[in-house]
């Protein structure tokens, strides 16, 4: 049946819901499409519903939300600043950001990349201290808080609970589904899927509920168990979806029996959980492309028109040890691959009916030699369109024609993993890449004109400290070839081949059931496993170290997820008397100890600290959350608003504020209005340079578009 009559009056097949709370905001995850699509092509009525953006889209429309939610929140302190800051900054740009985020028209002065940031802040602003943001000890404790939050009032948890309960009740009431299906890929989804579990199970009680998605996979035995699971949810889908949900219809139906339906573990009430014997026998390559109708993707949290495909399932590669996803494709036929025809269909139908701008090749892995022929066929069909793809640093891209032709059928970005230069560790880790392939690779890359992001992780075993720093030497060596987007810390996932033999890695491992993830750099903790200790090798403090160390040290020169954007190499102004910071970029008021600040890491005391009358001038750039200090002896604030330099070392600070986006330069209009600029004090002291205090470090989930 056509997807435009998924809403027709006897209500629908299946409900499928992507729940809070995640950062993979930037395209429509494709759990939802893929099923959707399989089943639409089935003759099966399905909606499906993106609640973690339709968070955001809430919020943009009601932006007095942020009011709300501050007004019950601590009004003194850093902390207090920075969020009223930031709540004022998103209302003084909210037409600009319904304008980019919700329609993809021009953002004006904000731009694309700060439109999407300052989206992103909104939203975490919003949802501050509430269950969606909690993270948890172990499963238990998230399972009893999920329940208990599930018998309160909604309202009882804050404004976004609420919300989130009234869009609930009104897919329910609209859709009245037979199924409801929640897709959890993110650990930071699993607590708020079961409390929207819970609610479905209220309101419409005669709907079958299902869990799904890459965090069941994983977790399926352990959620089985748990009381509010077993309270709330039918069936645990412990596999691809598509087939398991297609026979599940056809037992509702009464046209098959229910043992026939494959890769579920039914939980009957007060009953032992029940594993499915049918098999999975629908392949990859039997799918057709993901349906996006019903969901809002001109609407996502990106710089341009973007959307997303798979070019397999699983990974080819398969035996980094450290990745339950691509384990899993270790077992005879788990790996899937497309064919060129099916890749080729994918993308020209997407585009076709989205108009999107780009495509994300969303894989964990890509064989980049079969996108290459796939692209190539796109190309051949008339459709033009950039594309990324996620990649090991493997020696395919150590010739330079292969990076080219990757290049001429649209490659723009390629997102890589990047572990260190140690051959050892990297042997280790059994990656199947080489350390001296990298340069060439990095250089190739750039030579064709490909976006190169890295996504560096710690805690590589027993790294010493000279392999560490050779690591950190290639980095900051090709910092203006790079980007990057996360740095994190190794975990150890279940279903790793970590976690099933740590002693043949150095490692032993706490299985008690305590949760471990990298709450100091990922967002929402991103990878939870166990934790983990090496013997003989760093302690994780000593590893969170050298990451920092990473973050001060690397200054990327593309396009990133954790840094401002940067004009390019060697554009540094020599020569800057006044700047005018932008209006994202406030000055932090007299006494305010930015230490207390959310993202804020200073050095010195707390007078040094603080926007002092005796000490710094500190200016904050809410878009980019990074804090600047400026010696009041270098550099004054005008009663225009403008800082002007009182010293040569002024003038360069502000050069480099300029240079990191914060603001623009001034010096012809006051060189216009009083002539050349005074002597300087050329003898200043010039121990008070800008200081980029460090801010916490989120993790990207996806390919995003670099500008």
């Amino acid at each position: 049946m056509p997807s435009g009559q998924e809403a027709g009056g006897e209500g629908v097949d299946v409900l499928l819901i992507f729940p809070p709370q995640t950062e993979a905001r930037f395209f429509p995850y494709l759990s939802l499409p893929y099923l959707s699509g399989h089943l639409r092509r089935r003759g099966r009525r399905v909606h499906q519903a993106d609640l973690n953006i339709a968070l955001l889209h809430d919020l943009l429309r009601h932006p007095e939300s942020l009011g709300d939610v501050l007004r019950d929140q601590p009004d003194t302190g850093a902390g207090a600043w920075y969020r009223r800051a930031m709540a004022d900054v998103v209302a003084g740009h909210i037409d600009e950001l319904r304008a980019h985020v919700l329609r993809k028209e021009p953002p004006g002065e904000l731009g694309p990349a700060r439109a999407v940031r300052l989206a992103h802040h909104a939203i975490e602003l919003l949802v501050r201290d509430t269950f969606l943001v909690r993270t948890w000890r172990d499963l238990t404790q998230l399972d009893s808080a999920a329940q208990q939050a599930a018998l309160s009032p909604p309202a009882a948890s804050g404004l976004p609970i609420e919300r989130l309960y009234g869009m609930v009740e009104a897919l329910l009431a609209r859709h009245r589904p037979r199924v409801v299906g929640l897709s959890v890929a993110f650990f930071s989804q699993l607590a708020p899927a079961l409390l929207i579990a819970a609610w479905v199970r209220r309101l419409r009680p005669d709907a079958k509920i299902c869990l799904g998605g890459q965090q069941v996979m994983i977790r399926h035995e352990e959620l089985a168990r748990l009381p509010g699971v077993r309270a709330s949810v039918d069936a645990l889908c412990w596999t691809a979806g598509e087939q398991p949900l297609e026979r599940w219809l056809d037992a509702l139906d009464g046209s098959a029996p229910e043992d026939a339906v494959p890769g579920m573990i039914w939980l009957p009430h007060a009953a032992p959980a029940q594993r499915a014997e049918q098999p999975v026998t629908l392949r990859f390559h039997d799918l057709g492309p993901p349906d996006f109708a019903g969901l809002p993707v001109r609407s996502y949290l990106n710089e341009t028109m973007e959307v997303a495909i798979i070019s397999c399932v699983g990974c080819y590669w398969g035996r980094c040890v450290f990745c339950s996803y691509g384990n899993r494709s270790l077992a005879p036929g788990a790996y899937q691959q497309g064919t060129v025809r099916q890749i080729a269909d994918a993308v020209q139908a997407v585009v076709r009916d989205t108009g999107a701008e780009f495509v994300s090749i969303s894989d964990e892995n890509t064989n980049l030699r079969l996108i290459v022929k796939a692209m190539r066929e796109v190309r051949d069909r008339g459709v033009k369109v950039g594309f990324g793809v996620r990649s090991r640093l493997d020696a395919t891209l150590a010739d330079p024609a292969f990076c080219r032709s990757l290049a001429e059928v649209g490659c723009e970005l390629m997102s890589v993993g990047y572990e260190g230069t140690s051959q050892r560790l990297l042997d280790l880790m059994d990656r199947g890449v080489r350390a001296a392939d990298y340069q060439r690779i990095v250089e190739n890359v750039a030579s064709a004109g490909i976006v190169l992001r890295f996504s560096v992780m710690g805690y590589v075993f027993d790294e010493t400290e000279a392999e560490f720093e050779e690591s950190l030497r290639f980095l900051a060596a090709n910092q203006e070839r790079i980007g990057i987007d996360a740095l994190e810390l190794m975990v150890s996932e279940p279903g790793s081949r970590l976690a099933r033999d740590p002693d043949g890695f150095g490692l032993s491992l706490d299985t008690s059931g305590v949760l471990a993830g990298n709450p100091e750099l990922s967002y929402l903790s991103g990878r939870v496993g166990h934790p983990l200790t090496v013997r003989d090798g760093p302690t994780r403090a000593e590893a969170l170290d050298r990451l920092v160390r990473v973050f001060h040290t690397v200054r990327p020169g593309k396009a990133t997820a954790i840094l401002p954007r940067r004009p390019g190499a060697g554009s540094r102004v020599a020569v800057v008397t006044a700047v005018k910071p932008y209006p994202w970029v406030r000055t932090v008021p007299s006494g305010v100890d930015v230490a207390g600040a959310p993202g804020a890491k200073t050095r010195g005391t707390a007078a040094e600290a603080s926007g002092d009358g005796d000490g710094r001038i500190v200016v904050a750039d809410l878009v980019w959350e990074r804090f600047y200090a400026l010696p009041r002896r270098d550099v004054e604030q005008r009663a225009d608003g403008l800082l002007g330099a009182r010293t040569a070392h002024g003038r360069r600070l502000l050069a480099s504020l300029v240079e990191v986006t914060a603001a623009t330069d001034q010096t012809g209009a006051e060189q216009a209005r009083a002539g050349p600029a005074g002597a300087d004090q050329s003898g200043a002291d010039r121990s008070g340079a800008v200081r980029l205090e460090t801010p916490a470090v989120a993790g990207g989930e996806a390919v995003r578009r670099p500008i």
